[in-house]
């Protein structure tokens, strides 16, 4: 990591390019997965609004790359900790975020509180998108999820930007990158 901070380029763009590495290995594994899945469990897709899908995709990869960044600046405070933490939140996020089931199923203020998470909301409009049934499982209407996602997207990034400058800033000034333990 200090390599990537010495480097002169801005932090957000290694940071971009790294998560676009990341996402071209994502989705040629995401793509057999949904072909060999599609083809062995006889799941039939209907796609009423292509662009709205895309969109919602699109717009829940920004979200999620800019809670990355966001939280990437929180790795550099707590260095190994934070693994630990990534590590133990994981399962409760699947599990609000609609990984499992929809988030219809949780009651409205468990499901509001889960949507701060760009995948609940992205997951539950690509739902309703993909499948027949799909209105019938959907928390709230698609043009909704997409507005709070364009919301997300803004505010993530716009606090990766402060969080990454203000660690950058701590680095150059104290010259270490990590916490030093008291």
């Amino acid at each position: 990591m200090a390599l990537y901070i010495l480097s002169p380029a801005n932090l957000m763009a290694i940071l971009l390019g790294m998560a676009i590495g990341g996402l071209l290995a994502t989705a040629v594994r995401a793509g057999a997965i949904i072909l060999v899945g599609s083809l062995v469990f006889h799941v039939q897709y209907v796609v009423g609004n292509l662009v709205q899908l895309l969109a919602v995709f699109l717009l829940s990869m920004v979200a999620l790359y800019g809670m990355g960044m966001m939280t990437s600046s929180l790795f550099l405070l707590l260095s190994r900790e934070a693994w630990h933490i990534a590590n133990l939140a994981q399962e409760p996020v699947y599990l609000v975020s609609g990984f499992y089931f929809p988030i219809k199923s949780f009651n409205f203020w468990v499901a509001a509180a889960a949507s701060v998470i760009p995948l609940t909301l992205g997951l539950d409009a690509m739902r309703q998108l993909v499948f027949p049934s799909g209105a019938l499982l959907g928390f709230l209407s698609v043009e909704v999820e997409i507005g709070v996602l364009i919301a997300l997207s803004v505010v993530f990034l716009v606090g990766a930007r402060l969080l990454l400058g203000k660690m950058e800033r701590l680095a150059i000034r104290e010259g270490r990158l990590t916490e030093s333990r008291r």
